[in-house]
């Protein structure tokens, strides 16, 4: 019944086909004559175009010949004919591509033919009046008169009747372009709509006759197959099919009407890993001994493509009476997920095991379900000794954060990492790279945390080792910076106190010569006063020396007052202004952390004479909060910071930012081409809040 059902559904499908592809052939054969039918109408359109494109240039031609000619006769000069002579070359191929564009129109083609006799009357004319004009016997009003005034008109006239007959012509052909494409829409409106209208009513009628026979049938399976949602085969007595489900035929690569009334073996190609058992052979089974073969496992279904899926299965008999089995019921399930998660379990805990890292798995209270041979290796527990322990008790684990906080985490993102600081059994302290991941179960089943640990001990102790040398290197720097310093601030008092005396008591001896010599003594007198010359210069070479080694301002004044000072010689020695803006009174900054802002202030100003090609330097020295800030600004050339971080010329920027880190402070450069440098030196103060001032004058 089923069948017969079936197989008119077919026929009628088949109709519901052909019928839309005949409509549909149709259609597009009236769509494709109306687009050819359209397409020669906007052609023509098209072509009415060109004609009157063309027509509007001869008719600029003309007049721009005429001006010509009209300037070359009052004027007389050459430059007012080119644009006429060249107009009579080109008139020729303009009116004959012209003509040629109309040859479909003989009473065009007369226009133009009219239009060129004229052309040439008139350029007879012309050439006539230009000879006269270069012999001079030709008086310029003569382009004026009556005569060439009307033919220049009539040669207008002709070219806008021309191109008023193109227009009406265009207008013709563009409604007609028009109306076809209206007819071409309606039709195929109407067309399509009949189609629809008709096709709407023959498949409601053979829909609705069928669908009653089918809803009947339908609905007896539906009552029993309904809460199954595996796949499902019915045979009849002789193994046939004469039912399957949707699943199964998904399942299987066959579809409903293709295996109905096909042998089982043909369809349901199972395989069982064990017996070899196929399932024809079992339907013969259940049909001989009318009993329900027991669910098999390890079971292979070969789909119509070839493809292998894993199942598991079931057979039962169809009995009619208490006696006669008039057919088998198979339900089987595809298991290749669940199969395939055993798999990659498996070997997935075999990856596990090979790694080096100490890998376990805990659940979310950290007890261990899983600890890998990398595990006993690393921390000298056994398998059996750590499996069922708290991992973070037994390994005595400290953690950077708590323990719940890291719980927290993992429940929020899924993972974290951090080092962590472990003991072996053997006593040993492991740093580790830890690496946790959340696994998620089932709706039923806790989830779980992979953990991956990493020894990095030699590594941590390594940095520690780098670190520690830094920290010694930065020190020594520190200690010669400040020997440094000290040297020059005692090779500094050595010169001004022994030199620097020195050179004042012969000076004053000398001077005392030269007041008790008799006034004869002129040469003698002279040389005196050389010698003194030379004295005084010596004294002022050394006081230069021993502002360079170590100002004196900055131990007597303070920073303030140094960095004015400095900022004057700069401007008196380079002639470039500098502007600076300090506190009205001295900050309050150590001897060290003084002169470590006074040298970067110093090698600022070096800079900008090396580097910056600067007109002008702005400085501001202020009291923060917590620090002093001195800000050194340049308009200069500037440079490319990229460039400078990777430069063997940068030694001194260096120098700068390890002078401010010895103070605890820091030198921020911020620099672009052509738009100067600014650089920012921040120190911090360690004195009373009170104290404090954040105030700057000029």
């Amino acid at each position: 019944m089923v069948t017969m059902e079936y197989s008119k559904f077919r026929s009628l499908l088949r109709w519901m086909t052909v019928v839309p592809m005949l409509v549909t052939a149709s259609l597009a054969g009236l769509l494709l004559w109306e687009t050819f039918d359209l397409n020669g109408s906007l052609q023509w359109v098209d072509h009415t175009d060109r004609v009157l494109d063309q027509s509007g240039n001869l008719l600029k031609l003309l007049v721009d010949m005429e001006y010509a000619k009209r300037g070359y006769i009052v004027t007389g000069d050459e430059a007012f004919l080119r644009p006429y002579l060249e107009g009579t070359t080109k008139f020729t191929p303009a009116y004959q591509a012209l003509y040629r564009l109309v040859a479909d129109d003989p009473a065009q083609q007369r226009r133009l033919e009219d239009l060129n006799a004229g052309y040439e009357e008139s350029e007879q004319y012309d050439t006539r009046i230009i000879a006269l004009r270069r012999a001079g016997k030709a008086d310029p009003t003569l382009i004026e008169n009556r005569l060439r005034k009307s033919k220049m008109d009539a040669l207008r006239q002709e070219v806008e009747d021309f191109q008023g007959v193109e227009e009406k012509l265009r207008i013709e052909r563009v409604q007609g372009a028009h109306q076809r494409w209206i007819i071409m829409v309606t039709s195929c409106l109407l067309l399509g709509l009949g189609s629809g209208v008709f096709l709407a009513l023959f498949t409601r009628y053979h829909v609705e006759k069928m669908g009653n026979k089918l809803l009947q049938s339908e609905e007896r399976w539906t009552a029993t197959l309904g809460s199954i949602g595996e796949a499902v085969i019915a045979t009849d007595s002789e193994g046939r099919i004469s039912f399957l489900n949707p699943i199964a035929a998904a399942l299987t690569g066959w579809g409903v009407a293709e295996a109905l009334n096909q042998p089982i073996g043909n369809v349901l190609k199972l395989i069982n890993e064990k017996s070899g058992m196929t399932a024809d052979n079992e339907v013969l089974r259940v049909l001989k001994e009318k009993q329900i073969l027991a669910v098999a496992n390890h079971v292979e279904l070969v789909t119509r493509d070839g493809r292998e899926v894993s199942v598991e299965h079931s057979a039962a008999p169809i009995f009619a009476g208490e006696e006669e089995v008039i057919g088998v019921v198979l339900v089987f399930r595809d298991v290749s997920e669940r199969r395939q998660q055993q798999i990659e379990t498996a070997e997935q805990a075999a990856l596990l095991e090979l790694t080096q890292d100490s890998v376990f798995v805990i659940d979310m209270e950290g007890v261990v379900l899983f600890w890998s041979r990398g595990a006993e290796a690393m921390l000298g527990y056994t398998k059996a000794q750590a499996t069922g322990r708290i991992a973070h008790e037994l390994l005595c684990t400290e953690f950077p954060v708590p323990f719940s906080a890291i719980r927290a985490e993992l429940m929020r993102v899924g993972h974290w990492e951090g080092d962590l600081i472990k003991t072996a059994q053997d006593g040993r302290r492991v740093v580790v790279s830890g690496r946790w991941a959340l696994q998620w179960g089932k709706r039923d089943q806790a989830p779980r945390v992979l953990v991956i640990n990493s020894d990095i001990t030699e590594r941590k102790r390594g940095e520690e080792s780098l670190i520690l040398q830094k920290e010694q290197m930065r020190a020594l720097a520190e200690r010669l910076q400040w020997v440094r310093e000290e040297d020059r601030k005692k090779v500094a008092r050595e010169l001004h106190d022994q030199i620097g005396q020195i050179l004042t008591a012969v000076k004053m001896d000398m001077t005392w010569m030269s007041r008790h010599l008799p006034k004869s003594e002129v040469a003698l007198l002279d040389r005196i006063t050389e010698s003194i010359q030379l004295i005084n210069d010596g004294v002022k070479a050394v006081r230069t020396i021993c502002s360079g080694l170590r100002p004196g301002v900055l131990d007597d004044l303070g920073l303030a007052a140094a960095i004015e000072w400095q900022a004057s010689e700069f401007t008196s020695r380079n002639g470039v202004p500098c502007q600076v803006t300090v506190p009205p009174v001295d900050l309050h900054l150590d001897g060290d952390r003084a002169t470590a802002t006074f040298r970067i202030f110093q090698e600022c100003l070096t800079n900008v004479i090396r580097h910056a090609q600067a007109e002008s330097v702005r400085v501001t020295l202020c009291q923060e909060e917590d620090g002093i800030l001195l800000v050194v600004e340049d308009d200069g050339i500037g440079f490319s910071e990229a460039r400078l971080s990777n430069s063997l010329e940068s030694l001194g920027v260096l120098g700068m930012k390890e002078r401010a880190q010895f103070c605890g402070g820091d030198v921020r450069i911020s620099s672009s081409p052509g738009n100067g440098t600014t650089v920012t030196v921040r120190v911090p103060l360690d004195i009373p809040r009170s104290d404090r001032r954040d105030k700057c004058t000029s």
